[in-house]
């Protein structure tokens, strides 16, 4: 698992941490569109709700840390509301904060 400076616990990606990634301080990496809502998964609470048709655009606050997700189903949502997200692990990066690189 993959802790964020703010203790939030994300799952890593795929391969997992990347041996010569030992010792760095990392950025954690995942497209809006690549998370959705589930019943279980990371707790967190709505706050920034845009829908535009078809999608949805959502900032959601996760333990202190604001991700924003795209969700392309449509879901009764509510700014404040409480939601779960899941990450889907094939498409997360990890990245040296220092030079950008991924890994």
């Amino acid at each position: 698992m993959f802790r964020s400076a703010g203790g939030l616990i994300l799952p890593l990606p795929e391969g997992g941490r990347p041996a010569d990634a030992a010792g760095r301080e990392l950025v954690y990496g995942i497209r809006p569109g690549h998370i959705r809502a589930t019943t279980q998964g990371i707790p967190g609470t709505v706050t920034l709700l845009e829908a535009t048709g078809s999608e949805i655009f959502a900032k959601v606050d996760c333990a202190g840390e604001e991700i924003s997700c795209l969700f392309r189903e449509r879901l009764p949502l509510k700014q404040g509301a409480q939601v779960r997200i899941e990450i889907d692990r094939a498409c997360a990066r990890l990245f040296d904060a220092k030079t950008g690189r991924r890994f």
